[in-house]
């Protein structure tokens, strides 16, 4: 039987981040896993191009693996 193994996925991310993102219409938050809040950023920046972004740091606990 093949499971998922987390320790084996090669793009295992470190973090869940909150980001808000300011559209022209509207704003909305949603969770990015990512290493560092720079890679968060830079993950969304090219999902949503033009917005302006705002990142909540990670909370504790919410590290994985």
């Amino acid at each position: 039987m093949h499971g998922y193994d987390p320790g084996n996925h090669p793009k295992r991310m470190g973090l869940l981040y909150d980001l808000i993102i300011a559209a022209e219409d509207g704003t909305t938050t949603i969770q990015v896993e990512a290493n560092s809040k720079e890679e968060a950023l830079e993950s969304v920046q090219e999902l949503y191009p033009g917005c302006r972004l705002a990142l909540v740091s990670p909370e504790p606990g919410k590290q994985q693996g």
